[in-house]
């Protein structure tokens, strides 16, 4: 609260005037990143509609790399998440004409998301190119004939991870998802 009410050039009894505590003030800069998920027009064909959502989620998850950590404590979520994640249950429902199958898609689908996003923030802390020290070392650990898919996949990995990466990789979880629904 003393580093933010600092950035905010107010002392910081006057931040905790406006806002009472940390956990309102994170609640309320959650709600405020998530307010323009209700403004969105989303697709009438299902699978358009779960990925305008999803990277639509992905944008604004790596443009505020504070807010995954946040999201982890309960009752931490906007209407227009909630609306968000309707849309998305609601377009898997469409394809799959089953409620439970549609929720385990819209997991399935969040998991995808937020482990990109993490994997993105990630890459950008470390930096450009990305460091495998670690990885090379415990590779270097094992015989050379184990792990033949991850080191034939390592070269693979040596780019920074970007929006490209994970519409493809949501496609390919789409495909997965919805397959057996004949689509």
């Amino acid at each position: 609260m003393k580093a933010l009410a600092g950035d905010l050039g107010v002392t910081t009894m006057a931040l905790y005037r406006h806002v009472g505590d940390k956990e309102t003030l994170v609640a309320l800069a959650l709600d405020a990143i998530a307010d323009p998920f209700a403004t969105i027009t989303y697709p009438d064909e299902p699978h358009a509609c779960i990925r305008l959502a999803m990277t639509t989620l992905y944008t604004t998850l790596t443009a505020h790399p504070w807010v995954p950590e946040a999201l982890i404590r309960p009752q931490r979520i906007g209407r227009g998440a909630l609306l968000l994640a309707d849309a998305v249950i609601g377009a898997a429902f469409d394809i799959t004409g089953d409620r439970a199958a549609a929720l385990a898609a819209y997991r399935a689908l969040w998991s995808l998301t937020l482990g990109s996003v993490l994997s993105h923030l990630r890459q950008r802390a470390e930096g450009t190119p990305l460091s495998h020290d670690r990885m090379d070392e415990l590779m270097g650990s094992v015989s050379g004939g184990s792990l033949p898919n991850l080191r034939a996949s390592v070269l693979l990995d040596l780019q920074p991870s970007t929006g490209e990466d994970f519409e493809e990789s949501l496609d390919a979880l789409m495909t997965g998802l919805f397959a057996s629904f004949g689509d």
